[in-house]
Parts: structure tokens; sequence; C-alpha cells
């Protein structure tokens, strides 16, 4: 059968009763973990990697421009800004697009859009149209990093949910180690612009890779194509090799769930309504901290480190050896989310980071400043990875895109406010106190997830959202 081809439904099975949401988790669930499941997270989770690969070799590329079009270090600071609010916009927008024309589309179109507007900065001569399309190139990355989390977990059998998205996370951690060599290997040899044009014919080959993904069934069906459902959960089924059998228990087949709870159409705006309420402004909290704090540490770590005397090319070598520590919050964080459940996992992450931010605000010795700021990379990478799971998993299919594209908007709002908060104390006050004021947000955050965060751990999606 070619590439993205669906099979036909089985008319004499899956056709004899109306499809229902918790049918497609049933036989979603049954599911073993198979080259399908594999090559969907790798295809769809290197948006991931694009998002900390354009970060990065965007600094690499300010850092050339700097001295060549005659702009300071506050220019960057701006330029970086307004970047951040591209990514706000288009995480925020991505999520009512993607529930409303569909996960596989949307993530197909922000991919196109992102590598054409990345490319086009290579043509541009000054600083304020960079600026100008990095806004634009950024929104298309904050957007698909906000539609991957919740297609990926529509289709997940629920008892690797969380592994499986440690290893999405995974895609993050790739992405700083790649970044560096990438940018140090092609800037100085064939220059600035060639950094930007190359990331081009990588995003086509991943977009041809793309037009094989199965639309989301659950999303299909929320929509009422139920026909198309059937088909696209058949494809699943046969790729994973293991064809639908009629007798699954547990599923009525009537409309109503286990328990004969009927099911029920959302919108946007029951984000905010009594019965999502909690966990809504739950998400949108932690979010804000974790994002706000991650993202000022990163950026801030080398100029802390000057700042404490050490040369620049020390304080990259330091910062070089704290971001590594991220690599194994990623990967180890699947598995923590699955054994240990996604709410007290980000709970001991914030904590974690805020005790050791705090230590490493107060180090002086150089020992002291790489195990306390690893260890503190360590805690953002574990909560990174416990919000990316969680979030999709507390609502309903109808509005799952919506809610996570909203928390993540938070996030990027924290680290623009963060961002200019750090830049401010740093130079009055030193970074331990910049650091007590991240301690404030993070340690808010883990007294609302543990006061109000349920657990989702074993449960299926249509559970935990009901």
């Amino acid at each position: 059968m070619p590439t993205g081809t669906l099979p036909q439904a089985d008319t004499t099975t899956a056709g004899a009763t109306a499809l229902t949401q918790p049918q497609i988790a049933a036989r979603l669930d049954r599911l073993p973990v198979s080259r399908f499941h594999i090559t969907v997270l790798v295809v769809a989770a290197l948006s991931l990697f694009f998002d900390t690969l354009d970060t990065v070799i965007t600094g690499f590329v300010l850092a050339t421009l700097g001295p060549l079009w005659g702009f300071s270090a506050a220019t960057i600071g701006v330029v970086s800004a307004i970047g951040l609010a591209g990514y706000l916009v288009g995480s925020a927008l991505a999520g009512f697009a993607a529930d409303r024309y569909g996960r596989k589309r949307m993530i197909m179109l922000t991919l196109v859009l992102y590598s054409l507007f990345s490319a086009s900065r290579g043509l541009v001569n000054d600083i304020w149209s960079f600026a100008a399309l990095n806004f634009l190139t950024w929104m298309f990355v904050g957007a698909e990093s906000s539609i991957v989390p919740p297609y990926l977990a529509e289709l997940w059998p629920t008892r690797v949910r969380g592994k499986l998205g440690g290893w999405m996370m995974g895609f993050f951690a790739l992405g700083i180690a790649f970044s560096p060599v990438w940018a140090l290997n092609i800037i100085p040899g064939l220059g600035w612009r060639a950094a930007l044009f190359l990331t081009l014919p990588f995003a086509i080959v991943v977009g041809l890779m793309r037009s094989g993904l199965p639309e989301s069934p659950r999303w299909l069906l929320g929509k009422g194509r139920t026909a198309e459902a059937e088909a696209a959960l058949a494809s699943i089924e046969q790729r994973a090799g293991r064809p639908f059998d009629p007798r699954l228990e547990g599923v009525d087949g009537s409309g109503h769930d286990a328990q004969g709870e009927p099911a029920t159409k959302y919108t946007a705006r029951d984000l905010l309504n009594p019965r999502y309420r909690k966990v809504t402004l739950m998400m949108w909290t932690a979010w804000f901290a974790e994002y706000g704090v991650l993202y000022t540490f990163m950026t801030f770590v080398p100029t802390l480190l000057a700042m404490e005397g050490y040369t620049i090319v020390k304080s990259f070598q330091f910062s070089i050896a704290i971001y590594a520590s991220v690599i194994p919050g990623y990967v180890l964080g699947g598995y923590v989310v699955d054994w240990l459940d996604r709410k007290p996992t980000a709970v001991i992450a914030f904590i974690g980071t805020a005790v050791f931010g705090t230590l490493f605000g107060l180090s002086t010795s150089s020992t002291a400043l790489m195990a306390f700021g690893g260890l503190t990379a360590f805690f953002l990478a574990l909560g990174s990875t416990a919000i990316y799971s969680y979030t999709p998993e507390l609502y309903p299919t109808e509005i799952r895109a919506t809610g996570m594209g909203l928390a993540s908007a938070w996030g990027r709002a924290g680290a623009i406010i963060l961002l200019l908060v750090f830049g401010v104390f740093a130079v009055l006050k030193g970074k331990l106190f910049v650091f007590l004021v991240s301690d404030v947000v993070l340690l808010v955050a883990a007294v609302v997830i543990a006061r109000v965060g349920p657990s989702t751990k074993g449960r299926s999606l249509e559970d935990v959202s009901r």
C-alpha cells in the first residue's frame, strides 16, 4: 500500500455501529507500540527540533550581524523580544486553527510557512527587516510546537503516553546539541545567509515525510466525519500490525462512554467554564513559570558567569556544559512522568529548579556553579517534559489544541516578562536576587499544581477530560 493511503473501513464490523470517542480510545489503547508510532513521533516532533535549532541559530546570526551592520547588544535584545512576541501569537492562534481545520493540515501548513520565512531572512540587508521576518518565523515555530503535542497524544496508547511524550521532548535536546554545531560549522565558512538558507531543504524533506501521517481519528469524529475517522483508525491499526477486532469490552457503541455519559460538544470559551477553569488557570500559571524561568536562565547564564569575573570564553564553555544537563532531563522525563505521574513530577521539578537555582545564585566557585547550574537546567527540562505531557491530556478533543496553544502562549508571555525582570535586576541586585524572584514564581506554580492538578496516569484522554 502506498505511504499515506488509507484503507477502506470494514463495514461488516466497524460500520455496524456508529463510531464513538470511547471506541477510538479503546482501539488505540490495544495497539502495541510499533514502528508506526515511532515514525509518527519522529516526523511530527521534528518541529520541536526546529524550535531550538532556529532559536540558537538566530542568536549566532545576530551576534555575527552586530559588528557587520553596526547595532548594539540592546538591539539584539529588542529583536529577540520581537521574535518571542511572534512565538506568543503563533502559539495562541495555532490551537484555534488546529481545532477547527485539523491537526495534520496545520502541522503541514506551519512547517511550510516557517521554512519560507526562515530562509527569507537570509535575503535582507537591514536589522529591522530581519526582525519583521523573525517575528513571522518564530510565529510559525510557536504554532508548530503547540499543535504537535495534542496531535501525538491523540494517537498514542494510554499506557505509554508519558514515556513517548518524554521522547518527544528529546527533540528539544537534539536541537540544543545540534544547533551550535550547525552554526559554528556553517557561519564562519559559508556565511550567516547560508546558515538560514540551508534549513529550507531540511524542512522540505520533513514536509514530504509528514504527508504520509494520518489525521487524528479523534478530531475527525469530533467534526462529524465518521467515515474518515474510521478509515484513519483502520489505517493506524493496520500499520501497527493489529487490525480491528470487533470484540471490544467497555464500549457500547451508542454514543455514550462506559459510564453512560453522553458525548458533549465544546468550544474555546469552555476553557474558562466551571468544568475546566481551574485546570486552565493552573496550566497557564505552570507554563508562565516554566518557560519564563527556562528562557531567562538559558539566556542569562553566560552573562551571569561573566559578572562573576569569568572571561567570555570561559563563560561560554561553562554555559555549554550547563545546557547539556537538559538532555538527560528531557530523555529521563518521559519515564519519570509515566512512573510518578505528571502532577507530582511537575511539582518536584519546580521545587528542584527553585532550590538549585538559588544555590547557583549563591555559588562563587567554578565547581559549584557547574554543579548547581547543571541541576537547575536538569529540573527545568524535567518540568518542561511534565507540562508538555500534562496539558493536552486535560481537555476534550474539540478544544485540546486550543488549550495547549493558549497555555504555550502564557509560557512565552512569562519569558518576555522575566527576561525584562532579569535584565534589570541582574545589574542592580546581582544574580542571587534574580533567582529569588524566580523562586516566588516557581513555588506559586508548584502550590497551584499540587492543589488543583488531577492525576492522569494510566487514564484515557476521554476519562481525564470528562
